[in-house]
């Protein structure tokens, strides 16, 4: 079943940003839930695991996207690293230190994009880079307090709890 939610989880952050959030656009900004997931992912989970759902949720959205293959592969799992490291660091039960984390992590993780786009030959002012890494980390911020604490009560205790074989 934890796979299971994971993957709906998963299409629903892919297909969400093109349908329901392009209704609820700032200046045609929507939230990169994608990279909210893998946020959420790698901080209740070990390093290799958060790394490789970041590599694979990259890949597929690389595909998905279908122009430049590899830019969300980097930025998914430079995104992974950063988050639980600092998960690590800072006490996940704190939603507003959460809030606070998936701004900071998400500014970097548009920065990325925003600097591999323009390597890749997008012509972007520093204006619409500024705007676009702004307005998508303070949107992912936004969510935190409505998305954060059903999936850390899940990922703790419910559904998404990691149960090892032999609990199984």
């Amino acid at each position: 079943m934890r796979y299971v939610l994971i993957a709906v989880m998963f299409l629903l952050s892919l297909i969400l940003p093109g349908t329901l959030f392009h209704f609820w656009s700032w200046s045609g900004i929507k939230p990169d839930l994608l990279m909210l997931l893998t946020m959420y992912i790698a901080m209740h989970h070990r390093l290799r695991s958060g790394l490789i759902w970041g590599l694979v949720a990259g890949f597929l959205e690389d595909l998905y996207l279908g122009r430049y293959i590899g830019m969300y592969t980097l930025t998914l799992v430079v995104v992974a690293f950063l988050s639980y490291w600092l998960a690590e660091r800072w006490y996940r039960e704190n939603f507003l230190l959460t809030t606070f984390m998936v701004f900071i992590v998400t500014s970097v993780g548009q920065l990325l994009v925003a600097f591999l786009s323009l390597g890749a030959g997008l012509h972007w002012t520093l204006g619409d880079m500024g705007r676009l890494v702004i307005g998508v980390s303070l949107y992912n911020a936004i969510l935190v307090p409505l998305t954060y604490p059903l999936i850390h009560q899940s990922f703790v205790r419910g559904w998404l709890r990691y149960r090892p074989r032999y609990e199984r």
